[in-house]
């Protein structure tokens, strides 16, 4: 028989466990499933001298103070830990190694998800994947030789596992900024930056940009019609690029527009002859993957208001970036969004389907649409 609980939450990260906080609090039975082997493991994963550019302040979930002084960055593996305590001291039931295929409707209401340990039935779904998960590789790529190493960023570790005296990072945003610094040291590394990205310090008046931030009202700002452009705005947190240059050596290139062989062109039509790529282009949404309904619009994210999905009752997301706010993907502000949420779940009635309208499928909708 199959398993049936009340909330089920897909992902175990900080949205996640936030999510499973409130519950908890509103005495809503749920269970967390989450593909990794621990809490924090997905910060774990990331490269070694990752550095938060969030102050420990707003590193914190609701609940749990984080250790250590207020106005430091803490690193990856920091953060890692803090997760984990969290899960411990809230002793949230989450299943470990459990792997989400697929989420569908049931045929008598609620969803059915499709585990690698097995079905599972839900009342009601959140999803706190977050929605960046599949790397994003420009076609270009492809032009490159198979001597030349290729690396994206959700896969870089350290300078070790980057071979070959020159190496070029392609995306000059906060991600490949941190790794060039890294690379520095042991590689010639060249940084390629596409648009221009608005800059900002990661402190002012020696408090971390993000209090001044929440001070002002700024992150946690309903974006409503701006959501649209501002989820596309990325903001350079920390050293400009010309200081990162100046001071490392790395030598600022303009975009990448074509590969091949060992050489890589930019858009100034300069060209460099390389031994390795970073590819810092991004994230895009895998939710279309495993996700059966049709819910989606043409750009992979769901239709929603507030991670509430009208044409889905009782599914949810939460994490997402600029979900709400600018705020919504940021660790101290996802609290917000999830209060919301459980609010709605609390709220929320089921109502039987009718069993002469059978649900429509992805590909009927996208027939019809």
């Amino acid at each position: 028989m199959t398993e049936h609980i009340e909330v089920a939450i897909v992902g175990g990260g900080q949205s996640g466990l936030v999510a499973g906080y409130y519950l908890q609090r509103a005495d809503i039975p749920y269970v967390i499933l989450d593909a990794g082997p621990e809490a924090g493991h997905s910060w774990r994963r990331r490269w070694d001298s990752l550095e938060l550019f969030t102050i420990a302040r707003y590193c914190e979930l609701p609940g749990m103070r984080f250790p250590g002084g207020w106005n430091r960055f803490p690193d990856k593996d920091e953060l890692a830990d803090y997760l984990e305590m969290y899960h411990r001291t809230f002793r949230q039931p989450v299943r470990w190694n459990t792997a989400v295929t697929m989420v569908d409707r049931a045929a008598d209401g609620g969803y059915v998800l499709h585990t690698s340990a097995g079905d599972i039935t839900a009342t009601q779904v959140v999803l706190a994947t977050g929605a960046y998960r599949n790397t994003f590789t420009p076609s270009i790529a492809a032009g490159l030789s198979d001597d030349v190493v290729q690396v994206h960023t959700g896969d870089y570790r350290n300078p070790s596992t980057i071979p070959g005296g020159r190496v070029v990072v392609v995306g000059a945003a906060n991600s490949g900024a941190q790794i060039a610094v890294d690379l520095h040291e042991t590689h010639d590394v060249l940084l390629s930056q596409g648009s221009p990205i608005p800059h900002g310090p990661r402190k002012f008046l020696g408090i971390g940009l993000h209090w001044w931030g929440d001070k002002l009202g700024i992150i946690a700002k309903p974006l409503l019609g701006e959501r649209d452009r501002i989820h596309k705005k990325t903001i350079l947190v920390g050293k400009s690029l010309q200081k990162i240059a100046k001071e490392t050596g790395v030598q600022l290139r303009d975009r990448t527009v074509a590969c091949e062989g060992r050489t890589v062109t930019f858009e100034d039509g300069t060209s460099a002859e390389v031994d390795a790529v970073v590819w810092a282009t991004g994230f895009r949404p895998d939710y279309t993957k495993w996700v059966s309904l049709p819910i989606f619009g043409e750009d992979g994210f769901p239709r929603h208001v507030r991670g509430v999905v009208d044409e889905a009752p009782g599914l949810y997301f939460l994490g997402m970036q600029c979900q709400y706010t600018y705020g919504s993907g940021l660790i101290w502000w996802v609290k917000e969004d999830a209060e919301y949420l459980v609010d709605k779940i609390r709220g929320y009635e089921p109502t039987a389907p009718d069993p002469s309208a059978p649900l429509p499928t992805v590909e009927q909708t996208a027939a019809t649409g």
